[in-house]
């Protein structure tokens, strides 16, 4: 390498290259424009998405294909559903595993292989908080597939539906991740003459790449400057020269340690000379690097969520709408960009059929008052048999950082019309199960292991005499004539589990006898063993 020690003429060699470049290119500005635009493009959507990772709750997750399915990345709001921070699934492998309840473990193994099979799966299961509590997670999850169509990764989403789950029991038993931008603030100043040699260099940059003075002053800037005469910047220094206009560009340097950097640099005249500020930006690139590998990412798990996800502004106009959300919807998304949220919506019902008044309405919610709703179970197109359905639907304000007034709401939301469907029918059940135990015309009571009335039937208190509170005040063993009945009879129950066709001689609180034929049952309700009895006059 050839360095020149003082100004000289440019080198036949570089007066060639100089000579081979267009002297100008028109379409620097329009691309410099467009790379803005992309950027702040780019910015927001980062930071809706970020939002979505951070602010809602619907905890979104990605895991290993094999071994354990642990987490390899959970949004940070795994913190409000669990107490736990999301270094913690990530830390230990087997951690979301080893918090599962141990009756759900092999459950949710096996149910984890499904999604091999058909590419989309969903169960539940209980999840031990921090605090030591059980709640039931709804895990609702998509496996990608590399371009080979090998498996790549479980990417999925947890809901909280503990109080869905308690709802369902008792109706049987009756972004992201925070991104980090490394910004470096180091300047330099150097001085270079009208060949581009070092004149001078500040010790902010001697500290900063290991240089002495001496080997700085032995550097030229052409021989180190990669890409100098195609970029065009070769060009702007001798505009600087020229014109004394100053000029702003980035440039990359190998250094004398050949190590490569990223710079920004503002090139103005000095005298004869030209003088560049110097910002080294290669950490910001490397962040900036990660931001786009993590944004693709991030776009591939919004994208690929199983859950509806909407973006409107504070005048209820969707901004932004996935994939899911649109197909929940049953609209294509240039039907849904644009709109109304309220449009799309229509009229929403609440869990019993009705049209919720405008102040309860979970759509208005958010921007009437800037209050998030969680979990409200909400109907949709209630007249179309065929576009019925059931949501289950989170909003959340989005407010400016600047302002601190209402800019966005993330609307989520899940198709919960099978669930919804499920609990209507056991409803349903129940119901006609009740008209049948109280106008049964044969008695039926239910009781203790040690003969403590629980319930009767109206035809039971009608054969015995007695109304419901005396019943419950005594013990069913009073009401036998004979105590070897009795004693005959839970010798049957002990052995057999149920006693049929047993003939008994009982006494009504009057105290006349009568003859009944019992067919006593052991079951468990709500975890506790009882008698389901029925209770026929002989004839």
């Amino acid at each position: 390498m050839t360095r020149k020690t003082k100004a000289t003429k440019p080198t036949k060699s570089r007066a060639k290259r100089r000579a081979r470049i267009p002297k100008r290119n028109s379409g620097v500005a329009g691309r410099q424009a467009l790379s803005r635009a992309e950027k702040i493009a780019g910015t927001e959507i980062c930071e809706r998405l970020a939002h979505l990772l951070t602010e809602t709750s619907v905890v979104i997750y990605a895991a290993r294909v094999k071994g354990d399915y642990g987490a390899t990345f959970i949004s940070d709001n795994i913190r409000r559903l669990t107490g736990y921070s999301a270094r913690s699934f990530l830390r230990e492998s087997s951690f979301w595993f080893n918090h599962i309840h141990q009756d759900d473990r092999e459950n949710a193994m096996r149910e984890i292989r499904h999604v091999f099979e058909s590419g989309y799966h969903e169960f539940e299961y209980r999840f031990r908080r921090k605090d030591g509590k059980y709640i039931w997670v709804h895990d609702e999850m998509r496996l990608v597939r590399d371009k080979k169509g090998n498996p790549l990764e479980i990417v999925g989403y947890w809901t909280d539906v503990t109080k869905r789950r308690r709802m369902e029991e008792e109706v049987q038993k009756r972004t992201g991740r925070i991104l980090e931008f490394m910004e470096s603030a180091t300047e330099g100043f150097v001085l270079i003459d009208a060949e581009f040699n070092i004149l001078h260099v500040n010790k902010h940059i001697l500290d900063r790449y290991g240089w002495t003075i001496e080997a700085a002053r032995r550097v030229n800037v052409l021989d180190f400057s990669e890409d100098l005469w195609e970029s065009g910047r070769y060009e702007k220094y001798l505009d600087v020269l020229e014109t004394g206009k100053p000029q702003i560009f980035e440039d990359v340097i190998v250094t004398l340690n050949n190590d490569e950097r990223h710079l920004t640099t503002v090139a103005f005249r000095v005298g004869r000379d030209i003088g560049l500020i110097v910002q080294d930006i290669t950490e910001q690139k490397k962040t900036a690097k990660r931001l786009i590998e993590s944004e693709e990412r991030l776009r591939s798990i919004y994208e690929s969520i199983p859950a509806g996800i909407i973006f409107h502004d504070a005048d209820g106009i969707v901004l932004l709408a996935n994939a899911t959300a649109c197909e929940i919807l049953d609209m294509d998304e240039d039907d849904v960009l644009g709109k109304k949220i309220k449009e799309l919506m229509g009229e929403i019902i609440d869990e019993k059929g009705t049209i919720f008044p405008r102040e309860e309405n979970p759509l208005s919610t958010a921007l009437s008052s800037a209050i998030p709703v969680r979990n409200a179970i909400v109907g949709i197109a209630p007249q179309d048999p065929y576009r019925k359905r059931w949501l289950l639907l989170s909003t959340e304000p989005i407010f400016d950082s600047v302002t601190s007034k209402l800019d966005e709401v993330l609307v989520t939301f899940t198709d919960f019309t099978e669930q919804k469907q499920i609990e209507e029918a056991l409803l349903e059940s129940e119901e006609r199960y009740r008209h049948l135990y109280e106008n049964s015309p044969i008695g039926i009571g239910l009781s203790t292991l040690d003969g403590k009335v629980i319930a009767a039937n109206r035809s039971m208190l009608d054969i015995t005499g007695y109304d419901l509170d005396e019943f419950r005040k005594m013990n069913i063993a009073e009401t036998y004539v004979d105590i070897a009945d009795r004693k005959r009879l839970l010798e049957t129950l002990e052995r057999d589990g149920r006693a049929l066709n047993f003939p008994v001689r009982l006494r009504r609180k009057d105290g006349t006898v009568y003859e009944a034929i019992l067919h006593i049952s052991r079951i468990n309700i709500g975890g506790k063993d009882c008698y389901h009895t029925i209770c026929q006059l002989a004839s």
